[in-house]
């Protein structure tokens, strides 16, 4: 009878740990909506550092995306 409970609950345990991973998988971080309010925030002169970044920090950043800033590296 005891290894028969240690199986249900191993088993119990591993669907839970399934269920989260697949949910957190599954979910998207951010939204389109995120996107295109992120896109509106962005100052006239894209290569121009803006507030928050240093300078390194903006250009490692403008590196991770070469399609949009290709003119600023």
């Amino acid at each position: 009878m005891g290894e028969k409970m240690m199986l249900y609950a191993i088993l119990a345990i591993g669907i839970v740990v399934f269920a989260f991973t697949a949910y957190y998988t599954l979910t998207p971080q951010y939204s389109q909506v995120d996107y295109t309010r992120a896109l509106q925030a962005e100052l006239p002169d894209k290569c121009a550092t803006p507030a928050g970044y240093t300078d390194e920090a903006w250009r490692q950043h403008m590196g991770h995306h070469p399609d949009r800033y290709a003119e600023c590296l």
